[in-house]
């Protein structure tokens, strides 16, 4: 299981970086036109120069020894997975389709894996400051409470109010980011949330992981709103604050969090 991880993580690294490498340097490639496009080069940028290089250092850097980066590379194949769905579900076809099909499914694949192996061993896992959990705690319930008003309120307004169009090219609701963030990544976090409040074990490890993807993903969204700035295509200043705000504290925390962790192989 290991080998076939250290492959998968390899693999991934080496494709993003020649995916990113493309399209940075090419934007146009992507089909989806200006809206679109801006967000995936402010995307690519961010795989490049903070995904990419997560899961490469921490896939060098981990041992059976070192769960800490293995935490780092389950957070950055989680950030992968998450953001190549869009790839998969949301853009048009093009070229670098045959980059972010295997990114996906490898990342995905490449997740599920870690988490097997992280959880298969009994660990005796403790903080030794407990003023950053109730950070830790506050920021993902806070997150998530933000996320559920946002995504429901654009939803109830789709199914309620007659021509209600939402914040994007033609109106219609992302349901890709929606089902997502609904479904997988708002409950990770209120367990994560929860489980962390009541001190169980497995919190300490999936908090982590948590931590990793939601940091990576705010400065992924940050970049995205400040491309589609750049390009005059008007996107909400608050929002590029607000995502800049949230990558920010996401990484201070998981450094914090991640340097304070204690650990013991029970």
């Amino acid at each position: 299981m290991q080998k076939t991880l250290l492959f998968f993580s390899y693999l991934i690294s080496i494709l993003v970086f020649i995916s990113c490498i493309i399209s940075i340097t090419n934007n146009q490639i992507y089909q989806d036109g200006a809206w679109a496009n801006a967000q995936w080069l402010g995307q690519d940028v961010v795989s490049l120069l903070i995904g990419f290089p997560l899961l490469f250092i921490s896939q060098i850097l981990v041992n059976k020894q070192n769960i800490k980066w293995k935490l780092i590379r389950s957070g950055a194949l989680l950030y992968f997975s998450y953001t190549y769905a869009f790839y998969m579900f949301a853009a048009k076809l093009s070229f670098l389709y045959l980059f972010h099909l295997p990114i996906f499914g490898l990342s995905v694949v490449g997740f599920i894996i870690s988490l097997m192996e992280l959880f298969s061993e009994k660990w005796q896992l403790s903080n030794r400051k407990n003023h950053i959990e109730k950070f830790i705690i506050s920021y993902l319930l806070l997150i998530s409470v933000m996320l559920i008003f946002l995504w429901l309120s654009d939803i109830i307004s789709h199914l309620s109010i007659p021509g209600h169009q939402s914040d994007t090219p033609n109106g219609e609701a992302p349901l890709i980011i929606y089902s997502l963030d609904l479904a997988l990544i708002i409950p990770l976090m209120l367990v994560s949330a929860i489980g962390f409040w009541m001190k169980k074990q497995f919190a300490y490890l999936l908090s982590a992981i948590i931590l990793v993807k939601t940091s990576t993903l705010g400065f992924a969204l940050m970049s995205m709103s400040l491309s589609m700035y750049l390009q005059d295509l008007k996107p909400e200043v608050f929002l590029i604050i607000l995502w800049s705000v949230i990558g920010l504290i996401g990484s201070v925390l998981s450094i914090i969090y991640l340097h304070q962790l204690e650990i013991k192989n029970g």
